[in-house]
């Protein structure tokens, strides 16, 4: 699968591990109790849109929804409806790759949601990385919020890398999803089985979301990086990548890469603990002076190189 699909919870057909969350939802809808705006919080990859995913999928294919064991059909008309994006009862705004939304988007949502919907369904309105809202959108968006139409119901999706203001959180109904340890690393190795995947990163020595572990492994089997392999030559090739396509996830994925390299010298116990400090915090600041002042990538490379191996 490439890394696209893998960008696109709505790929995501089988549900691992959160079944509760979604049997929760599926209740609340069921006892006409959904409300207005629902939000789930938790960390990037950790599967809350794979959760709003299959409830949109059990609304509006539901003899089609495999409950028992949490599998969508993705050969029903809604499903091909809804990943094209053209089936009316669902609007999905988006932080976009952590640009701000901006208030013109909110103008044509308030415009839209005022239009009847498809049989009189719900119409679900999807904000995904709320965070990243900027402030006057959010002002316009608790606007819509206060009196919605008795058919329009509001998901956030809070991935929580910036705060987000208080007023939002007094009109939500929030669900915290969470994974502790033994289903986080259940659940990468079920995606590992079902992809038959091979494995370029070590996933057990930090708390890597499984969705991002499907992110970063994929750029990894895309570009031949190894996490086992010459760490400036996997960074350099990452730099480049970044230097050519401005993608967040590069970034995480650089200093994943990083973090993993100076875990495996404190194991190694080549050098003292004071050493792989200061050698890490002179590699990350200059891995930040990089992103913010576009640097050149070689004469990072150079400096790191200078400081790791000649010193």
């Amino acid at each position: 699968m490439s890394l696209k699909l893998y960008n696109n919870p709505k790929n995501s057909l089988v549900l691992y591990e959160l079944e509760d969350k979604l049997n929760f939802l599926i209740k609340l809808y069921e006892l006409k109790k959904f409300p207005r705006v629902l939000m789930l919080s938790g960390n990037k990859g950790i599967g809350k849109f794979t959760i709003i995913n299959h409830f949109l999928n059990y609304v509006y294919a539901k003899e089609n929804y495999d409950l028992k064991n949490y599998i969508i059909n993705n050969e029903t008309n809604f499903y091909k409806q809804y990943v094209s994006e053209v089936f009316q009862n669902i609007i999905h705004l988006s932080g976009n790759n952590y640009k701000n939304v901006k208030i013109e988007d909110v103008r044509y949502l308030k415009k839209t949601i005022l239009k009847s919907t498809i049989l009189k369904k719900e119409r679900f309105i999807i904000l995904d990385d709320v965070q990243l809202f900027n402030i006057n959108s959010l002002n316009a968006l608790l606007k819509l919020i206060e009196e919605p139409k008795s058919n329009n119901y509001f998901i956030l999706i809070n991935n929580k890398t910036k705060p987000l203001i208080e007023t939002i959180y007094s009109r939500s109904l929030e669900v915290k999803i969470l994974l502790n340890e033994e289903k986080r690393v259940k659940i990468i190795k079920k995606l590992i089985e079902k992809n038959n995947l091979e494995i370029f990163i070590n996933f057990n020595f930090t708390n890597l979301s499984p969705g991002n572990f499907l992110i970063f492994n994929s750029i990894c089997e895309e570009n031949k990086i190894n996490f086992e392999g010459s760490f400036l030559k996997n960074l350099e090739i990452l730099l480049n990548l970044y230097k050519k396509n401005k993608n967040v996830d590069l970034i995480n994925l650089i200093y994943l890469l990083t973090d993993y390299y100076f875990y495996n010298l404190k194991n190694q116990k080549l050098c003292s603990i004071e050493t792989i400090i200061e050698r890490k915090s002179f590699t990350i600041n200059n891995i930040n002076k990089f992103i913010l002042y576009s640097l050149n990538q070689y004469s990072l490379i150079n400096a790191i190189n200078r400081k790791l191996f000649n010193e």
